[in-house]
């Protein structure tokens, strides 16, 4: 019997991938159905299953902070990443040789990616991948960025980057050595890019900051200024934040 365990906290989104496995491979049994990371950890430690469904966007924790909660000898399970964004570092995932899909899920991608794993599963040597995986995420998911410019895409190393400022649909994008691009997507869509990156900070409704370049704070000003000399406002509400962030680096 080939169990999975599902963790997804959207009950009708749960519902239909059961079914669907039931109908793609009739020796998959779900062992269990989770509506956060913590109840899926235990059931897994519970079931040892031979694959885990997991949603990135979950409440309290992020589906990628799953491997946080086992030992490296625990890590004997295959994992499919459910999402509905691609913002994240879906390049990992396939480096590391572990499946993504993308909501609404298609029969026939899911149908594949079960085949992938029982192929992975009879081969011992892919037992290494989650670890692989763990490391990706730890230390090289995502270090790098493609900017879409006129000609093509620009692609720099995700902590290169200074700040991101907000020009209406546009954005700036300050970068060591380069200097500046000009973006055609808007700072929510780096707030949201970036989020996986304690480094940037939204310090202010036009800006985009990566305190990794923070030289000094005036707090009776409101200003922040980064190695390159560069000043920019900074709430009120967001410096004692950014000053702990820097302190616990």
């Amino acid at each position: 019997m080939f169990k999975v365990i599902i963790i997804e906290d959207e009950a009708q989104s749960a519902e239909v991938l059961k079914n669907m496995l039931r109908e793609i491979n009739a020796t998959i049994e779900v062992v269990a159905i989770c509506k956060t990371l913590p109840d899926g950890v235990i059931s897994i430690k519970k079931h040892k299953p031979t694959l885990v469904f997991l949603d990135i966007e979950l409440p309290q924790y992020s589906g990628l902070h799953i491997l946080d909660f086992f030992d490296p000898q625990e890590v004997n399970f295959k994992i499919i990443f459910v999402t509905a964004y691609n913002k994240y570092a879906i390049e990992a995932f396939q480096i590391s040789a572990v499946d993504y899909m993308l909501k609404p899920l298609e029969y026939e991608k899911l149908a594949n990616a079960i085949h992938k794993v029982i192929k992975l599963e009879a081969n011992a040597a892919q037992s290494a991948s989650l670890a692989v995986l763990k490391n990706n995420l730890q230390d090289t998911a995502m270090k790098k960025i493609a900017l879409p410019v006129q000609s093509g895409f620009e692609i720099v190393p995700v902590e290169d980057i200074y700040f991101i400022k907000a020009e209406g649909s546009y954005s700036k994008v300050e970068i060591k050595n380069v200097g500046s691009l000009t973006i055609s997507k808007n700072l929510k869509y780096f707030e949201d890019t970036l989020q996986q990156f304690s480094c940037f900070f939204r310090v202010h409704r036009s800006y985009l900051v990566n305190i990794h370049f923070a030289k000094r704070i005036y707090k009776s000003d409101g200003i922040i200024i980064l190695e390159n000399d560069t000043e920019i406002p900074i709430i009120s509400e967001k410096i004692e934040e950014v000053v702990n962030s820097i302190n616990r680096r």
